[in-house]
């Protein structure tokens, strides 16, 4: 019994001291169920995404902050997460509500196990907002459509660049030329051609590119006036 006891408060000693409030003020919602689906713990992001105090949550069964749509789905994903293997979490989106929340807020719920001594309690549940990722993937995206534009035009400088420096050093060719009373060398002009041409196959290039891009844009905003307002494009004349 001495040696349990000791193991016990060596266990005890090794989580830090600070991990309750780190897991009471982390990012997402993190709460915890028992065995009949109600709430034993909820963080205080709670109050953020639905205006809720986790102490008015305590005791109350999920699907109270869930949307009555999503109900069976929530409690088919703890279910499955208490008898799954506790490794691997049960992942489920639904909308959740709050009695202050202005509207309901669309989570990714991901949901594991909670097992104390080989006995599975309920489930440890971490929710983040499906919205604050798409905001996320939307910034990554943009800047990643900077960067390759960066590229592009890092590119066509250098592929306008050279030429140009033909051209400025031909057209000296032919001024110091034109200075003596001597007429202009052909090879300079056949250079200058070329380089002319070099530079409108560029310029050409660019606008072909800027042209497919707001073609993509305007398509991209009509689908997306479409599909957030499919009544006016049905009463729209044909």
């Amino acid at each position: 019994m001495s040696g349990g006891g000791q193991d016990g408060r060596a266990s005890d000693d090794l989580r830090p001291a600070w991990l309750p409030d780190a897991v009471d003020q982390a990012a997402d919602l993190v709460f915890l169920t028992d065995d009949r689906d109600r709430f034993v713990y909820v963080n205080r992001r709670a109050i953020d995404l639905l205006g809720t105090a986790p102490a008015k949550l305590v005791g109350e069964p999920v699907i109270l902050v869930v949307a009555p749509e999503a109900h069976a789905a929530i409690l088919d994903a703890l279910r499955a997460a208490r008898l799954s293997d506790p490794s691997h979490a049960q992942v489920i989106e639904c909308a959740f509500v709050g009695k202050h929340a202005p509207e309901p807020v669309p989570l990714e719920i991901a949901l594991r196990a909670v097992t104390v001594r080989r006995h599975r309690l309920g489930c440890v549940g971490v929710g983040r907002s499906v919205l604050a990722r798409q905001d996320r993937l939307a910034q990554r995206l943009a800047s990643e459509r900077v960067a390759a534009i960066g590229d592009l035009a890092n590119q066509a400088a250098d592929r306008i660049n050279n030429p140009l420096a033909v051209l400025v050093t031909h057209v000296g060719v032919i001024e110091r030329a034109a200075g003596e009373g001597k007429p202009a060398v052909p090879q300079s002009i056949e250079q200058m051609r070329n380089a002319i041409s070099r530079i409108a196959d560029v310029t050409e290039e660019l606008a072909t590119i800027a042209d497919t891009s707001i073609q993509k844009l305007l398509l991209g905003r009509s689908i997306a006036d479409i599909a957030a307002a499919p009544g006016d494009a049905e009463k729209s004349p044909s």
